[in-house]
């Protein structure tokens, strides 16, 4: 199994963009990038405009070497858009060149949001004349040649009731290979993410981590990041909010040392590219000041 990052905030941008090829498939999950329009009263900096563009470009490529596409839910870091965002770095034809003939295994409407819904409506909408193959993905099993591809069913976007609404979580099973890929659960805050993964004990776990920049229930995060650690992953990739704040490595402290004593790798995307993290958003006001710019604003409408 290779497994190759594409986007997320160790990587410049808001996003959990995750290649991964087994002898039978390819998948890419998750095939969006987005910049917060605003933080700390800044919108992105050039060199994040700059970021997201270079990684739609490598989303793109890998988009068309690949079987099947995810769509774990409809926030725009985890989705194309059919319409044009210089903050997703899109045209009104990206959508198409990202999921046009490919089979998309995505996040059923029927418990969602009235946003995620309406996003919902508007991609399959788009897509209709794409020739994507367009399955609900909950609690669904797909198996390719020796691979198997597996999905949860329907998780909390965070604490139960959440109005961010609900997503759900992917494992490639490939021989001695089991890789799990758990988008957005917030730590997980809830315990039925870390029940997937004690079914799926993964050998290498991506899980969307806590909201470091917000207030949130830390502990609790901790203790069930603690439970996927007992699972013995080789690798335990925390991703995505976690690392919207410069201080959230001890913020996380607690649970390094536990992994640690128990020989699980605590990894990032940007470590297992090879990379220093750069994290561009939580470093927006440093940006600035570092790197006088204009202050450019967007005006963007979804359709």
């Amino acid at each position: 199994m290779e497994i190759l990052p594409v986007g997320e905030e160790s990587l410049g941008v808001r996003s959990m963009c995750l290649y991964v090829e087994t002898r039978d498939v390819r998948i890419l999950f998750d095939a969006g990038v987005s910049l917060a329009p605003r933080r700390f009263g800044l919108p992105p900096h050039p060199r994040e405009l700059e970021r997201a563009r270079a990684v739609r470009s490598e989303i793109l490529r890998l988009a068309a070497a690949a079987d099947v596409i995810t769509v774990s839910h409809y926030h725009r870091d985890h989705f194309t858009p059919w319409y044009p965002s210089v903050y997703m770095a899109t045209d009104g034809e990206t959508y198409r060149q990202i999921y046009g003939g490919k089979r998309v295994l995505l996040k059923s409407p029927d418990d969602l949001n009235w946003s995620q819904r309406r996003r919902h409506y508007g991609l399959s909408k788009a897509l209709g004349d794409t020739g994507a193959e367009l399955i609900y993905a909950d609690g669904g099993e797909w198996r390719v040649g020796g691979t198997v591809i597996k999905a949860s069913q329907s998780l909390w976007h965070g604490p139960a009731g959440s109005k961010t609404g609900r997503v759900v979580a992917f494992a490639v099973l490939d021989g001695e290979e089991r890789l799990a890929f758990v988008p957005d659960v917030e730590g997980p805050v809830e315990p039925e993410p870390v029940a997937f993964l004690k079914e799926v004990r993964p050998t290498i776990a991506v899980v969307g981590g806590p909201p470091t920049y917000l207030p949130w229930d830390i502990e609790a995060a901790i203790r069930h990041l603690r439970e996927v650690v007992d699972l013995a992953p080789r690798v335990l990739v925390v991703a995505h909010h976690a690392l919207r704040s410069g201080d959230w490595r001890e913020k996380l402290a607690p649970l390094f040392e536990y992994a640690e004593k128990r020989g699980v790798e605590i990894a990032t995307y940007a470590s297992l590219r090879g990379v220093g993290e750069e994290l561009l958003e939580a470093s927006r006001k440093e940006l600035y000041k570092r790197e006088p710019a204009e202050a450019l604003v967007f005006e963007e409408e979804e359709e």
